[in-house]
């Protein structure tokens, strides 16, 4: 029987203690915050993979190390001690994965902010710079005398004087620093045509004033373009074309002010390059002036460009002419006075424009539906066995046939019909058989219309051309 003095006495063999939970906390704390150390990385420049590979190598290593302290330290049997230290990784893998990966986003922010503040001094320190330059003051403010002495220092780099030009000499339109500029220029014996690159920002401003300093000089109006040069496009495109902008946004008086000026100067205005002139860029202005300006200098506008996606002016005139909107918009007026300037297509342009009309938006786009066009490139003596030569042409299975489209292929004879939906065959098929794949298509009404006309469904008698 066991006494209250026994129960107070210290036994020789003390009884196991319980597992000290104060020492594993600390021991998941430390790990947690030896996996900022695998966010070394997050200082170098480095990608989110390997930021992730390097966070997950870490958070195994410290895994391990986890296992192997929580089996040698913790005060167990040897069953559950190895049992929880193979359990330990559920916990601190993703403790470490989630502290490693957490650093490396705060550091890679602070760094990014640091970047862009450095980025901000840096344009300050310019931009304080830029206002305390003499070349640009003197420009600005228009002090001659301060400008040359300024130019002939030799103390400014081309961009410099550039950036001078741009923002103070053209917003004012003054002769007289642009005829310094320009004389500075010169001097440097820096190629024949260094100086187009003052004449083609004055070309955009289109300041006939400013052009007259480059002829004092005897120097052309035409140089090489930079835009259509960037391209890839035009190669040998002049930099005068660049004052059409992209789009319809043009100023036409100031634009035939200016073309008016350089003709009057010895700019030749009929010139074509790879298939674009001063037409086929007054055609995309959607200005009717400016289409009959260039009419009238002579440009060719029925020169079919090598380029399949591109239009001759008088096929983009034509899509024009049908109303299809994202080309221009013209009164009548406007349009009878141009259509008196152009002969109508012959076959072989209407061909063409057929097998080019899908880079427009095929016949769905004309705001009738393509009804006026499909008649008129009929009526031009087109082969109708050409006009959906490859299932690339005017109409496909695809197309949406309107009513009033409808109604011009009904007029159509028999034989006119059955040339249309059975084209020659194409270089890299045997045929396109229109009605067959209309009805694989699903294209009701253009069924409707050749089942109606009992056309066939298709088309024996074509076969690849030798």
């Amino acid at each position: 029987m066991t006494t209250k003095k026994d129960r107070c006495t210290p036994s020789l063999f003390p009884v196991p203690a319980r597992p000290n939970t104060a020492n594993l906390t600390r021991l998941f704390f430390t790990l947690f915050c030896f996996s900022f150390t695998s966010t070394a990385f997050a200082f170098a420049p480095s990608t989110g993979l390997e930021e992730l590979i390097v966070a997950a190598v870490g958070s195994f290593l410290f895994s391990v190390i986890a296992m192997i302290v929580i089996f040698v330290k913790l005060k167990k049997n040897f069953l559950p001690r190895l049992l929880i230290a193979l359990a330990s990784p559920l916990l601190v893998f993703p403790v470490c994965m989630g502290g490693s990966m957490g650093t490396s986003y705060v550091m890679h922010e602070i760094s990014q902010s640091k970047k862009n503040y450095d980025i901000a001094q840096v344009a300050q320190d310019e931009q304080g710079n830029w206002q305390r330059n003499l070349l640009r003051i003197s420009a600005c403010d228009g002090d001659r005398a301060v400008l040359e002495t300024e130019l002939a220092s030799g103390r400014h780099d081309f961009e410099t004087k550039k950036r001078v030009l741009e923002e103070c000499v053209l917003p004012k339109a003054d002769a007289i620093a642009m005829r310094a500029m320009l004389t500075d220029l010169l001097a440097q014996n820096a190629g024949d045509n260094a100086y187009c690159s003052y004449l083609n920002p004055v070309l955009q401003r289109m300041d006939t004033g400013l052009l007259d300093v480059f002829l004092e000089q005897k120097l052309s109006l035409t140089c090489p373009s930079t835009r259509y040069a960037y391209a890839g496009i035009a190669k040998n495109a002049p930099s005068w074309w660049e004052i059409f902008p992209d789009g319809q946004a043009a100023d036409a008086d100031q634009l035939l002010n200016t073309l008016r000026y350089l003709q009057a100067h010895g700019v030749e205005m009929k010139m074509v390059v790879d298939g674009r002139s001063l037409l086929s860029l007054a055609m995309l202005s959607g200005k009717a002036e400016l289409i009959l300006y260039a009419l009238d200098a002579g440009v060719d506008p029925y020169a079919i460009p090598a380029d399949t996606s591109m239009l001759s002016p008088q096929q983009s005139w034509t899509l024009q002419r049908f109303s299809f909107p994202d080309m221009g918009t013209y009164t009548e007026a406007d349009k009878k006075r141009i259509q008196s300037r152009l002969r109508d297509m012959n076959g072989k342009e209407a061909e063409s424009l057929a097998h080019r009309l899908r880079i427009k938006g095929g016949l769905e786009s004309a705001t009738d539906g393509g009804a006026g066009l499909l008649a008129y490139l009929i009526q031009s003596g087109a082969n109708l066995r050409r006009l959906n030569q490859d299932g690339n042409g005017v109409m496909s299975a695809y197309t949406h046939v309107s009513p009033a489209v409808v109604e011009v292929l009904n007029k159509l004879s028999d034989q006119q019909l059955k040339d249309f939906i059975c084209p020659e065959a194409g270089e890299y098929d045997d045929g396109y058989q229109l009605y067959a794949e209309a009805i694989n298509g699903d294209n009701q009404p253009l069924v409707n219309l050749l089942k109606q006309r009992n056309m066939p469904a298709t088309c024996p008698d074509t076969k690849k051309k030798e």
